[in-house]
């Protein structure tokens, strides 16, 4: 319950695969979810600077490693990485309301 004062916090649920799974819904159940088309092109600019490590990142044995590599990539990653994926956004929701929420060019 939402006591005065608070606000009643608000998540997408795009129904991937770790979302579907019990204990997220269980989890959910206590939240309003927003519905989201699936397999519909991802708008969130922070997830797509995080493909970008991604796709710079091996695979490692040891997650102290892993943590370290990905620390190292966040310090030197260009600001222009950052600013194009958020400044793009206009466009992106546009492509997407277009699709009528499917597949765009993004």
């Amino acid at each position: 319950m939402v006591s005065q004062g608070q606000k009643k916090k608000n998540f997408q649920q795009d129904n991937a695969r770790p979302h579907t799974a019990r204990v997220a819904q269980v989890f959910l159940r206590h939240f309003q979810t927003f519905p989201w088309p699936a397999l519909s092109p991802d708008l969130s600019p922070v997830e797509l600077v995080w493909d970008q490590l991604k796709r710079q990142t091996p695979s490692f044995h040891s997650v102290h490693y892993l943590e370290l590599h990905v620390q190292d990539l966040w310090t030197h990653l260009p600001q222009d990485n950052i600013r194009c994926p958020i400044n793009s956004m206009p466009d992106r929701v546009a492509a997407f309301i277009a699709a009528g929420g499917g597949p765009t060019r993004y």
